[in-house]
């Protein structure tokens, strides 16, 4: 039995299943749909715990089992998968790997091997407001989904106004905002190489409020965005490779970067399984977890997964369309009080379903939805009107009057 851990669990445990393993799951809330796919634990709805990866990991030591994988959270707490990974028994990339990797610092290091850039950034202390013309963003570390990004203002005195008011500085860097689109891309690694598995355009911000934080994805990224960039697909498997080995990174790792006329301005990975790759099953027509476990076991140089070849482009031939997916987030605060039908709204591209009873706060998340279209931009509009349709759906009053 593997046991999958994280903030939320639905996507990953969805492809386990899909792929004939046996599962259980640990994660914050234990949605309706994550329930339905297998035996899950939600810490804060089953156990009352406060939503942390300590807890998490916690009630996960309790657990026997034969691997342990790990989505959203605990890369960001590398020291507590230390257990399993002297046990012989994390799926995933190990405490090293993660505490490198999630290190601006040292990625920095590893790009400019390759001559690639990341947005200039600096240690609280260490930063200057002298630069005339220049954004700056104040960015917690190793804080995943855009959470506690800020725009720093532009007044030198208020920006300084900003910063003194931080609890502790050590765990922010103020990082030159990069204007472009917010973009991804997906590689399966085995610690040596790496095989690109697709692309996103990332969706940000909610809207009249937090203009950063994760809101969804639409794959693949379409390059007719920036037709001036000829060598972006083959800067993104350079990229991916040189990563995997530089860091010895295994299973499925995702990059987030920032593409305009000038290129690609990497801003972190994320060393997991990642809220896109579950549009990047659906887009290649195969489920991923079998891979990402033989990736995370490989020994040797011929046991690496076949799972792509980089002799290719990114976006194969006869891969059509596109699929995304957006966070519906709370336009006011309620209750959900309907009895919901979970297969009604799972066939129309709801996940993630609350159950009913659950208090939901304006700026929270309601809900996923997914949709499939012909091109980004239809696909953008279907996600649009299907999250509408949600809110309305789960009770969220404002989001009704509004119409």
């Amino acid at each position: 039995m593997f046991l999958l851990v994280g903030a939320s669990i639905r996507a990953l445990m969805e492809s386990a299943v899909e792929s004939g393993y046996p599962v259980r799951g640990i994660d914050f809330f234990g949605d309706l749909d994550t329930r339905r796919c297998g035996k899950t634990v939600g810490i804060v709805n089953d156990l009352g715990l406060a939503p942390t990866v300590k807890n998490l990991l916690q009630v996960a030591r309790g657990l026997t089992c034969q691997g342990l994988v790990y989505v959203s959270g605990p890369e960001n707490h590398p020291e507590e998968l230390t257990f399993w990974e002297e046990r012989g028994l994390l799926c995933g990339n190990g405490v090293s790997a993660l505490q490198q990797v999630r290190d601006p610092w040292q990625l920095r290091q590893a790009l400019s091997e390759i001559g690639i850039a990341m947005p200039e950034f600096y240690r609280v202390e260490q930063w200057s407001p002298d630069e005339i013309g220049k954004k700056w963003l104040l960015k917690p570390l190793n804080r995943g989904g855009g959470h506690g990004i800020v725009e720093l203002p532009q007044e030198k005195v208020d920006a300084r106004a900003r910063i003194s008011g931080l609890g502790d500085p050590s765990r922010y860097i103020v990082q030159e905002y990069i204007s472009g689109i917010p973009a991804s891309v997906t590689f399966l690694a085995d610690g040596r190489q790496a095989v690109v598995l697709g692309t996103s355009r990332q969706l940000t911000g909610i809207q009249g409020s937090q203009p950063f934080i994760y809101a969804g994805n639409i794959v693949p990224f379409d390059s007719s965005f920036l037709p001036g960039l000829r060598t972006f697909e083959e800067d993104l498997i350079r990229i991916s490779q040189h990563l995997a080995s530089a860091f010895g990174l295994r299973g499925v790792n995702t990059l987030d970067f920032i593409v305009n006329s000038s290129g690609i301005w990497v801003l972190e990975l994320n060393p997991r399984w990642s809220a896109s790759v579950e549009l990047i099953e659906k887009w290649r027509g195969e489920r991923l977890f079998s891979p990402h476990i033989a990736a995370c076991k490989a020994k040797g140089q011929n046991s690496f997964p076949p799972s792509g070849d980089n002799r290719k482009p990114v976006h194969k031939q006869g891969w059509q369309g596109f699929w995304g997916k957006s966070i519906v987030y709370a336009q006011s605060s309620f209750q959900v009080t309907a009895d919901l039908d979970i297969q009604s709204l799972y066939e129309q591209g709801v996940r993630d379903i609350p159950p009913a009873g659950t208090r939901l706060e304006s700026g929270q998340p309601i809900c996923t939805v997914l949709s499939g279209a012909a091109s980004d931009a239809a696909c953008w509009q279907s996600l649009q009107v299907k999250s509408e349709w949600a809110r309305q759906v789960f009770g969220d009053i404002k989001s009704s009057a509004a119409r």
